[in-house]
């Protein structure tokens, strides 16, 4: 590729001329990996599509530019994670078009038999015989706008390849499986929220709270994504033995016990008896007020939430009827 660009300048879009929208906060949070696959992903294209009566177009679902967010990309943001990222797309199916096509809905499929590279050095070629942007275009079969960013194109630093897009810093190769939402919180942006968790529900989040879940969504989906994910959490405190229990500390919440013992189970168990007058049953440990261990770690002691309290009841059996 050419070290030396003949200079062209840029024409003046109506964008350019427009008001300034009004500022969106982008999402924070990329949702749970590995909740996608090509039949979740194509379902997903195909209610969007009946939501909204158009298929999205791959800026729709990403956090690119949100200050300057369209009605599409905002819809995106504010439900996220309900609907996948373009990059998780691109990730799937290898390219935007190629996803809309496999979900049966119409689709702007442009391909050429040379690469970026070549197109690249062809527009700088024919700028340097004083061809107009626009017969370059036309040369090339792609918009005026494509063929102004061809001129413009910068090398990648990562493998050298041209990066065509004004707001890139890499080459589409090299970052197409990254997330197109930046994962911006930190330990204190962490322990706002929950301090605002605990203030608006009256106790500190629990892991399973802020796990998302598309089959059980919650609280937590509902209000996505002002809320962090619990593997976020963990991840920004990850040098704690307990990351988990360590933010809720750091954050000057309570702090559940780091080991279930079978003294500590049995007091959960007792406590909910004295609250309710009964053994606990399986949905219960769904609830929010239910004080002790999680399913799965009653799940992985003792089997069962009724096997717990067969063996650690504080309630003899002979008052339940037993």
């Amino acid at each position: 590729m050419a070290s030396v660009r003949p200079a062209v300048a840029a024409p003046r879009s109506r964008a350019a001329l427009a008001p300034a929208p009004t500022p969106y906060a982008p999402a924070r949070h990329p949702g749970s990996p590995g909740r996608w696959d090509r039949e979740s992903i194509i379902d997903a294209l195909r209610h969007w599509t009946a939501e909204t009566g158009a298929p999205p177009r791959r800026h729709d679902w990403t956090g690119e530019r949100a200050q300057a967010a369209r009605p599409a990309q905002r819809k995106w943001m504010h439900e996220h994670p309900r609907w996948p990222s373009s990059s998780c797309v691109a990730n799937h199916f290898g390219s935007w078009s190629k996803a809309l096509v496999a979900a049966d809905l119409p689709a702007r499929c442009l391909t050429f038999e040379d690469s970026v590279g070549e197109r690249v050095e062809a527009a700088w070629r024919m700028a340097a015989e004083g061809q107009t942007l626009r017969t370059i275009a036309q040369q090339l079969g792609v918009s005026v706008s494509s063929a102004n960013n061809y001129l413009r194109a910068t090398a990648c630093p990562d493998c050298g390849g041209p990066v065509t897009s004004p707001r890139a810093t890499r080459c589409r190769t090299c970052t197409a499986a990254e997330p197109t939402i930046p994962s911006a919180w930190t330990q204190d942006s962490v322990c706002r929220a929950i301090r605002d968790w605990q203030a608006e529900h009256g106790q500190p989040p629990r892991y399973h709270e802020w796990t998302p879940s598309r089959g059980k969504p919650g609280r937590w989906e509902a209000d996505s994504p002002r809320w962090p994910s619990a593997g976020i959490v963990c991840d920004l405190y990850a040098d704690h033995v307990d990351p988990w229990n360590a933010a809720l500390a750091d954050a000057g919440a309570q702090v559940r016990f780091r080991r279930w013992s079978d003294d500590s189970v049995r007091a959960a168990l007792a406590a909910f008896w004295a609250r309710t007058a009964r053994p606990p049953l399986t949905a219960d440990l769904r609830d929010p007020s239910w004080n002790g261990p999680t399913a799965p770690t009653i799940k992985r002691r003792y089997g069962t939430i009724e096997r717990a309290w067969d063996v650690l009841g504080p309630v003899p059996l002979v008052r339940l009827g037993k």
